[in-house]
């Protein structure tokens, strides 16, 4: 057994460093041992993160850029719409992963180990973590590391948000760069729920996207065609990709914090800290570990870290609505884009809203179907909220 750290994580991606960000600027942390135990710490994954938020914030120095004008599109409206105070923003993982890993480096009191976690064990004095070689203990351990148990649970169902994206360079100017496309629905359904993002980072330059909301995967080709089909539509010929990126992202109300334990939390996508019913993770993770800081300086046992709100009932009964009617996910999000101000829709999708903007948010769908979701969920959300 190797000596014993106050903190050990259990993964080295976006979860961990988001955290590790902002604990070495956090003089709590200072005297406090911590390892980083990460599979393949030199290998920093192809991905962008957008988020809104506003237009000054603690994440400025990181963002490659951002856009106070925002389009919403399906088959029947166009919504275009200046934000006031707020920014969409994108940031790309490797300026990203280098930056924050280098201040990690410089840190005495933290560690990085190269290692593939294979147990992790709270023994209520502290927790073990075991890798294919080696074995550590830690007071605490933040483990970021997924595991596939809500995938059988069949009382929680499962969505899945997937994308390709493609970063494409034209010879000539074709893009507004003050303007990016969240959500492009006027593309063939094919009765799922499926859209594209183009998010310009200049009048040459910008991310193509292709998502889907789907209980199953598709070909890679399928999304490729659909991205070379959506830039045809466009006028856009003549360009070189320069970059490809892939996710799959599960969309779950799946109670995720019943796992955590006296000394040990699971963080990120293994937390469950990914909105279920849109799929962003940053702005999340982002304000579920300063909670999660808070938190640990309380000393109290992680069994009673718990994030569910009314927010998580809303999901729910979106999730469910999506997952047996995946055809209405246009109509859907185009009510609500159509019937409510992007400030109060950026609000709720952020679980920040009031509850005025919620039942105006709720009321831009149909009732009958949520209503009948909700009575059919209704033990889920007894057991599970109330």
């Amino acid at each position: 057994m190797k000596e014993k750290y106050d903190l050990i994580f259990c993964g080295g991606g976006l979860s961990t460093l988001i955290f590790l960000n902002k604990i070495i600027s956090d003089n709590y942390f200072d005297d406090k041992s911590i390892l980083v135990i990460e599979k393949n710490p030199n290998l920093i994954p192809k991905k962008t993160w957008s988020f809104w938020e506003k237009k000054d914030s603690y994440w400025n120095d990181f963002i490659i850029k951002s856009w106070d004008k925002i389009i919403f599109k399906s088959q029947n409206v166009l919504i275009e719409r200046n934000l006031s105070n707020m920014n969409y923003k994108m940031i790309k993982s490797e300026s990203f992963y280098n930056h924050i890993y280098d201040k990690v480096k410089r840190q005495p009191n933290i560690k990085i180990n190269k290692g593939d976690v294979v147990d992790v064990h709270d023994q209520n004095d502290g927790v073990v973590v075991k890798t294919r070689n080696e074995t550590f203990k830690a007071a605490k351990v933040l483990n970021s590391i997924p595991d596939d148990l809500y995938k059988t649970n069949l009382n929680f169902p499962v969505l899945l948000q997937h994308f390709v994206g493609w970063t494409i360079k034209t010879n000539k100017p074709v893009f507004d760069e003050s303007k990016a496309t969240l959500m492009d629905f006027s593309i063939d359904q094919k009765n799922e729920t499926r859209f594209i993002y183009v998010l310009p980072t200049s009048k040459n330059e910008a991310l193509v996207e292709f998502t889907l909301f789907s209980k199953e995967l598709i070909t890679n080709s399928e999304y490729e065609s659909e991205i070379k089909k959506h830039l045809q539509s466009l006028g856009i010929l003549d360009y070189d990709v320069k970059l490809k990126e892939t996710g799959i992202i599960p969309m779950t109300c799946f109670p995720f914090d019943n796992a955590n334990t006296k000394n040990l939390v699971n963080i990120g996508t293994a937390g469950g800290w990914t909105k279920p019913s849109s799929g962003y993770t940053f702005r999340f993770i982002d304000k579920y570990s300063d909670k999660l800081i808070d938190f640990i300086k309380s000393e109290r046992s992680f069994k009673k870290f718990k994030l569910r709100n009314r927010f998580w009932f809303y999901d729910l009964l979106f999730i469910d609505v999506l997952y047996h009617k995946n055809h209405l996910g246009s109509i859907l999000f185009e009510n609500m884009f159509k019937k409510n101000s992007f400030k109060s829709i950026f609000r709720f999708l952020d679980n920040e809203s009031s509850f005025i903007e919620e039942l105006k948010i709720i009321g831009s769908f149909p009732k009958w179907i949520f209503i009948k979701s909700f009575f059919k969920n209704l033990p889920k959300i007894i057991s599970n909220y109330l």
